[in-house]
C-alpha cells in the first residue's frame, strides 16, 4: 500500500476543507439563480478553473494514458493537437453567443428553435450524458492503485463526496473548488514527471525499449488507426454539445470572458496533454507486455515518485478532479430534470425555487446509484467515455449547433428529423448492421452525423420557423424596438461588441501562443530535444496554472460574498 498515515491525514485535512467551502456557499445559494447559474458572475480565473477541471476528469487523464500505452507520439500530433484544433470554434465565435441564445440550458435552447417535443429528447439524452460513468470507473482505479482498497467501495466513498458536494452549494461551490482541486493535480504530475520520464531514458529510452516491441508507436503518424484517429478528432467536437460546459459559459460574467477563458485553457491543454501523454509512454515502457492496467500502473508510478503527505495532495488532486466533473454533470443533469422536463411536463409551469434544488439533490442521488451499477462493465475507461459521447453527439450535434451558428431558417421539423435519423442510425449500424474496414469497427457516430444533418436540410424545406415566428408575434403586438433588443440581444451594439474577436489583441495572442506551443513541442518529439519534453512542457503547464491560480486568489474572495456582479 503506497499511501501513509501521513498522506491519509492530508486527504482528509483536503477533504473537510471542500466541504467547508461547500458549506459556506450553501447558506448563499438559496435561489435557482445562485443554485445553478451562480448569479452569472463568474469571472475569468474560475472560467479558466472550472473549464479545466471538468476536462480534465478521471476519463480525461487516466483514459488517455491508458489509450496512449498503445498509441505512441500519434497521440499527441494527430489526437491532442486534432482535438483542440476543432475547439477553438467553440472559443472564439460559439461560447460567446452561449451566454445569449442559450439562457440557461441546452434543452431551452432546442425549445426555442425546434419545440417542445424535440427539446424533451434531447433533454432525455443529456440526462443519460450526465451520468458520467466513465468517471466511477476511474475512481475505482485510484482506490485500487493507492490503498489496494475493493474499486466499487473507493468509487461509492468518492461519488458519495460528489453528492454531497452538489447538494450543498451548487455551481458556485463547484467553481470555486475545481481551481483549488486543478492547481493541485497539476502541479504534482508535473513536478514528478521529469524523474520518471528521465529514468528511463528519455525519447532514446522510449525507442530503445519500444522499437522491436511496437515501432509504429515511434512515429508521428503511426501508432493510430486512421478510422480511430478520425473518430477521437470527432468526438472531440462532442464538448459543442456538453451540458456543462454551455452551464459555465452561461455563467461567466460576460460572454468576452468565457472566450478569454477557453482560448487560455488551449496552452494548459495541450502541455498538459503531453505531460500524460509521455507518461503514458512511460508506463509501456516499464510494461512493454501491458501484463497490467495502465491506469492502475499510472497511478503507483506517480505516488511512488512523490514524498510522503504530497501523495495526499496528488490523491485529492485526482480524485477532485473526478469530483469535479461528477458534481458538474450531477447538478446539470438535475437542472435538466427539474427545470426543463418537469417545467415541460407540467405544461410550462415552473417549480419553486425550493422545489427546482430538491428536485435537483434528488437527481444526483439516483445519477449516482445508477452510475455505479454500470460503471465497471467497460474494459477500459475511454471506452465508457466513448459509448455515451457517441450517442449524444450523434443526436444532438447538428440541430444545437444550427441553434446557435446559423441565423437563417430553422423549423421545428428539421430539429425532430435530425435527432430521429441520428438515434436510428446510432442503433442501426451500432448493434444491427456494424461495419467493419480492415478487422476495425467503425463507430456508428461516423455514419450517423451525415445522415443527421441531410435529415435537418430536408426537414428544414417543412414545418415552421419558431424564431421567426416569435418575432412577428412581438411586432403584431407593437412591441418597441428597444424591447426587441432585450428579447433577441444578437441586436444589440453592446453584444457585438462582446463577440467582436480581437485578432490583434488578446485573442489573437492566445491563439498564437498555442501555435507557438505546437511547434515548440513537435520539434522536441520529432528531433528528440529531451529538455523540450522533459522540463519545458511541465514547467509552462505549471508555470500558467500557477498564475491563473494567484488570479484565482485575488478574486475568489469578492466572488464567495458576491461582489463580483
Amino acid at each position: 500500500m503506497l499511501m501513509t498515515l501521513v498522506d491519509d491525514l492530508a486527504v482528509v485535512a483536503l477533504v473537510c476543507l471542500i466541504f467547508g467551502i461547500g458549506a459556506y456557499l450553501s447558506k448563499k445559494s438559496s435561489s435557482s439563480e445562485s443554485f445553478f447559474n451562480a448569479n452569472h458572475a463568474l469571472p475569468w480565473s474560475l472560467c479558466v478553473g472550472t473549464l479545466m477541471a471538468s476536462w480534465y476528469n478521471g476519463a480525461g487523464i487516466m483514459g488517455t494514458v491508458g489509450y496512449v500505452c498503445t498509441m505512441g507520439f500519434a497521440a499527441f500530433f494527430l489526437w491532442s493537437i486534432g482535438c483542440h484544433a476543432v475547439r477553438f470554434p467553440l472559443a472564439l465565435w460559439v461560447a460567446p453567443r452561449i451566454s445569449v441564445k442559450a439562457k440557461g440550458t441546452i434543452p431551452e435552447l432546442l425549445r426555442l428553435n425546434y419545440g417542445k417535443f424535440t427539446s424533451i429528447m434531447g433533454a432525455v439524452v443529456l440526462v443519460i450524458t450526465c451520468l458520467s460513468i466513465s468517471e466511477i470507473a476511474c475512481i475505482g482505479y485510484i482506490g485500487e492503485a493507492g490503498w489496494n482498497a475493493d474499486k466499487v467501495l473507493a468509487a461509492v466513498i468518492v461519488v458519495g463526496i460528489s453528492i454531497a458536494l452538489t447538494c450543498l452549494s451548487g455551481l458556485m461551490g463547484v467553481a470555486i473548488t475545481d481551481m483549488i482541486f486543478f492547481a493541485m493535480m497539476v502541479c504534482c504530475v508535473c513536478a514528478v514527471f521529469p524523474q520518471m520520464f528521465f529514468e528511463v531514458g528519455g525519447i532514446h529510452g522510449f525507442h530503445a525499449a519500444l522499437d522491436t516491441v511496437d515501432p509504429a508507436m515511434m512515429t508521428p503518424l503511426g501508432g493510430i488507426p486512421v478510422p480511430q484517429a478520425i473518430i477521437l478528432i470527432l468526438l472531440c467536437i462532442n464538448i459543442y454539445k456538453d451540458p456543462t460546459f454551455y452551464q459555465r459559459f452561461a455563467a461567466a460574467k460576460s460572454p468576452k470572458t468565457e472566450k478569454r477563458a477557453m482560448l487560455t485553457c488551449f496552452s494548459i491543454f495541450m502541455s498538459f496533454d503531453l505531460v500524460i501523454m509521455m507518461t503514458g509512454i512511460v508506463i509501456r515502457v516499464l510494461d512493454p507486455s501491458l501484463s497490467s492496467q495502465p491506469e492502475v500502473e499510472y497511478i503507483r508510478q506517480v505516488l511512488m515518485h512523490l514524498p510522503v503527505g504530497v501523495r495526499g495532495v496528488f490523491i485529492v488532486g485526482v480524485a477532485g478532479a473526478i469530483i469535479s466533473t461528477l458534481d458538474s454533470y450531477y447538478l446539470c443533469g438535475g437542472e435538466i430534470i427539474a427545470n426543463d422536463i418537469i417545467y415541460m411536463l407540467r405544461g410550462d409551469k415552473r417549480l419553486s425555487d425550493r422545489n427546482s434544488i430538491l428536485v435537483t439533490r434528488i437527481s444526483a442521488v439516483v445519477f449516482g446509484i445508477i452510475g455505479l451499477a454500470t460503471a465497471f462493465r467497460f474494459e477500459r475507461v475511454y471506452d465508457a467515455f466513448l459509448f455515451i459521447a457517441s450517442l449524444s453527439m450523434t443526436l444532438l450535434f447538428v440541430p444545437m449547433i444550427a441553434a446557435l451558428m446559423y441565423d437563417g431558417r430553422k423549423t421545428n421539423v428539421a430539429g425532430l428529423a435530425s435527432m430521429i435519423v441520428g438515434a436510428a442510425s446510432w442503433i442501426f449500424f451500432g448493434y444491427f448492421l456494424p461495419i467493419d474496414i480492415d478487422g476495425y469497427v467503425i463507430d456508428p457516430v461516423l455514419i450517423g452525423l451525415p445522415l443527421s444533418l441531410i435529415a435537418f436540410v430536408i426537414g428544414n424545406r417543412f414545418g415552421v420557423d419558431l424564431t421567426e415566428k416569435r418575432k412577428e408575434d412581438l411586432l403584431a403586438k407593437g412591441t418597441p424596438a428597444e424591447e426587441l433588443v432585450k428579447e433577441d440581444r444578437t441586436l444589440s451594439e453592446e453584444y457585438k461588441k462582446e463577440i467582436r474577436i480581437e485578432w490583434i489583441g488578446m485573442d489573437g495572442a492566445l491563439v498564437l501562443l498555442y501555435i507557438l506551443l505546437g511547434c515548440f513541442y513537435g520539434y522536441g518529439i520529432i528531433n528528440q530535444v529531451e529538455w523540450i519534453i522533459g522540463y519545458g512542457a511541465p514547467v509552462i503547464a505549471m508555470g500558467i496554472v500557477i498564475g491563473v491560480f494567484a488570479k484565482y486568489l485575488t478574486e475568489v474572495a469578492s466572488v464567495m460574498n458576491g461582489k463580483n456582479r
